[in-house]
Formats: C-alpha cells, sequence, structure tokens
C-alpha cells in the first residue's frame, strides 16, 4: 500500500474519494478508497455509477477501486472500443447479482468514463500466497476452512451466469471473515485480451500454475469444471507451499511429496486432466467437511483457527492514518459537491493517454506508507490483477496431450523486474502530466 502521487494519481474516481494505491497489474491501477456522501447527486449519476444505497449511520466502507487501462480498450480484436464499453456495462450489472460473503460486493462502476472504473468492498488482510509462504501449509482446520469459503464463492459466481478462470493464491485474500474471492468481475477484458492472443499464439487468459488443460488449449469456452481444477490447484499450494505443476498441464500425476495423506483422496480427483471426471461442488463440500469431523473440527473451530493464524501473522496490512477517520478530506468533498452542484459529474477529468503513459513509464516503487518490516513474497495486502510472484504470463501454444487418467497443473520462474533509468521517468513524467491535465481543464465542462 503506497501514496498517491499528486501528478499522476486522481482523487477522485466517480464519487470515491482515492485514499492510497493498492498496486498495479496488467489491467491497470487499484486504489483504496472510500465513497463520498454528496447530495443530490440525481438518478441519473446514482443509476450510471451502479451505486448501492449509502447508509448515512454507518461506518464508512473502504473500497478497492480499480481504473481500467484505456488500451483495455483498444486492441485489434474484431470488437470495437463501443462493443467492449457496452459488454462491461452489462458484466457489471452481473456482478451486482452475485451475493456472497465469500466474493466483494460491487460498491459502484462507470464503464462509459474515460478510463473505466469499478469498485467493490476492500479485504483488509493478506493474499493466501502471501500467508503460505509466510507461515507455511495449512493445518487440517485453516485448510478445511479455506476450500469451504472457496467452494462458496465460486458457488455464488457459478450461479450468476459467470466464470473465474484465474481464480489463484494471489487472487484471494483473507480478511478478518474469512477468505474472499478477488477478481471475477473483468471476464469481458480479460476476454477482449485472450481474443488476440489465441488469434496469435494459441494461448490464452489465466495463471498457467493454477490452470487447467482446457483452458490452456482454449480459455473462451471453458466450463465451470476449469474454476474447479483451479480451486484442486490452490488447495495443493496450500497444503505443499507450490502449485502441483512446474510448467504446465501433463500427462501425469504431480508430485504428491509433501500433501498431507488425508487431502489426497479429494485432490487427486480434483487434479484429473478429463473435465467431466472431476467432482462437483456439492461433492468437495462434502468431503472437506468430512475431513474436518475426521479430526474432530467442526465447520466454526475451523474457521478460527484460520482467523487467529491471519491475526497471528503480521501480515495484515497497515491502514493509513485517512482511511481511519470517519471524515473525507474537506477539500475533496467540497470539490466533488460543487461540480455536482454545478451540473457535473463529482470526478475529476484525465487526458486521454495519460494514464496508459503514466503505466507505461512508472519504474518506481512509491514510497511506503509506513516503515515496513522484512519484505516477505508476494503483494501486500488486497491488489486485485497484481501480477502473482509464482505466476507468468500463459506459455505458447500448448501440444495436444492424449486423454487419460492423470493430473495436470502449471508452475512458473519469478518474473524479472524491468527498470526504466529514473531520469526518464520522473521529470518527463510530471511535464507530460502538467501539460496534458491543463489541457483536459480548459477543454472539459467538469471539475
Amino acid at each position: 500500500m503506497y501514496e498517491l502521487n499528486e501528478e499522476t494519481d486522481p482523487t477522485l474516481l466517480g464519487p470515491f474519494e482515492l485514499l492510497a494505491v493498492l498496486g498495479q497489474g496488467g489491467m491497470g491501477r487499484t486504489y483504496l478508497g472510500r465513497r463520498l456522501p454528496l447530495e443530490h447527486l440525481g438518478p441519473e449519476l446514482e443509476a450510471g455509477y451502479h451505486l448501492t444505497e449509502l447508509d448515512e449511520s454507518a461506518q464508512p466502507v473502504l473500497a478497492a477501486v480499480k481504473v481500467i487501462k484505456p488500451s483495455k480498450l483498444r486492441d485489434s480484436s474484431e470488437h470495437s472500443e463501443e462493443e467492449t464499453r457496452a459488454r462491461f456495462a452489462q458484466e457489471i450489472e452481473t456482478m451486482r447479482t452475485v451475493a456472497s460473503a465469500r466474493v466483494p460486493a460491487l460498491l459502484g462502476a462507470d464503464a462509459d468514463a474515460e478510463q473505466p472504473w469499478l469498485a467493490m468492498d476492500y479485504v483488509h488482510g493478506p493474499t493466501l500466497h502471501k500467508l503460505v509462504h509466510a507461515c507455511g501449509p495449512l493445518a487440517v482446520g485453516p485448510y478445511g476452512a479455506l476450500g469451504l469459503a472457496l467452494v462458496d464463492a465460486l458457488r455464488a459466481i457459478h450461479g450468476a451466469k459467470l466464470l473465474h478462470r484465474d481464480l489463484k493464491p494471489g487472487n484471494i485474500a483473507v480478511g478478518p471473515d474469512g477468505p474472499v474471492v478477488l477478481d471475477f468481475g473483468l471476464a469481458v477484458l480479460t476476454e477482449r485480451d485472450s481474443d488476440a492472443a489465441l488469434t496469435k499464439t494459441g494461448t490464452g487468459f489465466g495463471t498457467p500454475s493454477y490452470m487447467s488443460l482446457q483452458q490452456a488449449r482454449d480459455a473462451k469456452h471453458v466450463t465451470e469444471s476449469a474454476d474447479i481444477y483451479s480451486l484442486g490447484a490452490v488447495l495443493f499450494f496450500a497444503a505443499t507451499k507450490r502449485p502441483p505443476y512446474p510448467y504446465g498441464p501433463m500427462p501425469t500425476a504431480p508430485k504428491w511429496d509433501g500433501v498431507y495423506g488425508p487431502c489426497l483422496p479429494l485432490l487427486g480427483r480434483i487434479l484429473v486432466q478429463t473435465a467431466e471426471q472431476r467432482p462437483s461442488l456439492d461433492e468437495i463440500t462434502s468431503d472437506l467437511r468430512q475431513l474436518l469431523i475426521d479430526h474432530g473440527l467442526t465447520e466454526e473451530a475451523a474457521a478460527d483457527q484460520l482467523r487467529s493464524l491471519v491475526a497471528e501473522s503480521g501480515l495484515i496490512p497497515e491502514l493509513p492514518a485517512r482511511a481511519l477517520s470517519d471524515l473525507p478530506d474537506p477539500g475533496v468533498r467540497q470539490a466533488a459537491q460543487q461540480a455536482v452542484d454545478d451540473g457535473g459529474a463529482p470526478d475529476s477529468p484525465w487526458a486521454p493517454d495519460l494514464f496508459d503513459e503514466f503505466l507505461e513509464a512508472e519504474a518506481q516503487v512509491p514510497a511506503p506508507l509506513a516503515p515496513a518490516a522484512e519484505p516477505a513474497p508476494g503483494p501486500a495486502g488486497y491488489v486485485p490483477t497484481v501480477v502473482d510472484p509464482a505466476a507468468q504470463p500463459a506459455p505458447e501454444a500448448v501440444a495436444p496431450v492424449p486423454a487419460q487418467p492423470g493430473v495436470t497443473s502449471y508452475d512458473l520462474a519469478p518474473p524479472q523486474p524491468h527498470a526504466v533509468p529514473e531520469s526518464e521517468v520522473v521529470p518527463r513524467l510530471a511535464r507530460d502530466a502538467a501539460e496534458r491535465l491543463r489541457r483536459a481543464y480548459a477543454h472539459s465542462g467538469r471539475l
């Protein structure tokens, strides 16, 4: 979690005040935010932002606000930018139907903004990737609690006719109320990327270490069984601190070294090549419950053990002082309210390509909000779509593998950082940002 860059980061996205930077990845940049209690917002903006009802009496809800890179709307696929925005808006509407404690609630979105964004509940806890790497493989209680929570999340996502297609330890946050599955709502834009990728290389969207053979071959036409396979790969990681395979789907069984014996039967049934042979979510639930019963644990006791593990891990990120306050920044709120009173939108404008240029040019990590302890593997806190330390883009075309009993998965080498000389980043970026923003304000009727 990092301080906002005053020269390049906005202070508002829609009616959300931005408090800090959570991270950035292939889809864009993610901020810690909080909705402003603006008056006279009007039904048009309320509907356009897909806002949920604001409870003035409740404690302010923190949000993870993701702004999408404009380049994700412009590629060589057959879809126009207008079509992509329309599909994105439709997906946002579908996301609102997903009701589960294991999926962050959609708080607002704007598919028509210059830089499309969406806001969801912020989960205040480490990713599963970071937790396991810091604390080691999970014991039976936390392992069972994790598995049951992930099953509940997938059941809700599949019930809304959605697929996740990138379930991995880096996309699972373990918050105060247990595990929460992140980033299931960006399928339209990732599909758009995979259209081009499939045309060029035969690869698709997802993370190889946790991807099924079917998804590696054709990410666009997978079914719920692909998510079930990824669930098995995540549980394998939780039990061993490694994914089941180093480099891709294989026709042979994984190395079961280090897997606790009672976990083997379920993992062996999930991690099979043939999609139709994988168990259903109900069958996985039954097996996980039986695992807990066999070890004298109730579901509640297992969940308590997982919460205690997280609380004692020292991995819960420290929130900035502004996030701990119940009151928004007076200047930000006043500017947003004035814009609404003048008949405009509350969020401040950006120049058309400034955000893409910023992400491409930025090479240095911003200064942390507070002195950090010795770095641990994995992203800090909830960083949706941030690159998983164990993940890289999918390999090139996967060779056909004969259908036979076995297990499949992926593993990858750590990504290599790409450094840009300091002299080429800050001065030029600041000058360009100032000039583009000056032009945007001069030609905008907004803030």
